[in-house]
């Protein structure tokens, strides 16, 4: 009788043991987001002659990295805005005609960790030249990273 009662019992233990993992609730994964940051902001003018009359861009090259050791960022998941803030021309030329509106990218590709990606917007700049433009260049927006960058004509 003692041992069938124990026998039972263990059977019953066991059981019991492995429905309830399965009833417990498991918590929720912590979800860790890659460190996405800048590298350098550079700019560069180029020229079109073929075009009547001639087309200026600027562009506004801008680095990005994953600093995470371990997480990858995932396509579509870095999303960069490059704002133009204040234009400054030249004494006696109207800047009426020139507002270059913002721009977006979203990078389309995941970003591996300690690796980088060079994303390039373009500006058409008019026939006279600004002295300067302010820009404001933002990861993720509203809450990423932002930077304040500054292209002067002589450049």
């Amino acid at each position: 009788m003692i041992k069938r009662i124990i026998l039972y019992s263990s059977l019953l233990v066991l059981l019991v043991l492995q429905t309830t993992d399965v009833a417990f609730s498991q918590p929720k994964a912590v979800e860790e987001k890659a460190d996405i940051r800048f590298g350098r902001i550079t700019f560069q003018t180029r020229d079109f002659e073929s075009a009547t009359p001639p087309l200026r861009m600027l562009e506004v090259q801008v680095e990005i990295f994953n600093k995470s050791r371990k997480i990858t960022a995932s396509s579509n998941s870095i999303r960069v805005v490059v704002v133009p803030k204040e234009i400054k021309f030249p004494e006696g030329i109207s800047d009426v005609e020139f507002n270059p509106s913002q721009e977006e990218v979203t990078l389309p590709v995941p970003l591996s960790p300690n690796t980088g990606r060079m994303l390039i917007f373009g500006f058409s700049l008019p026939e006279k030249k600004p002295e300067s433009i302010t820009f404001e260049v933002q990861i993720n927006p509203p809450g990423g990273e932002n930077s304040v960058v500054k292209w002067e004509s002589g450049n």
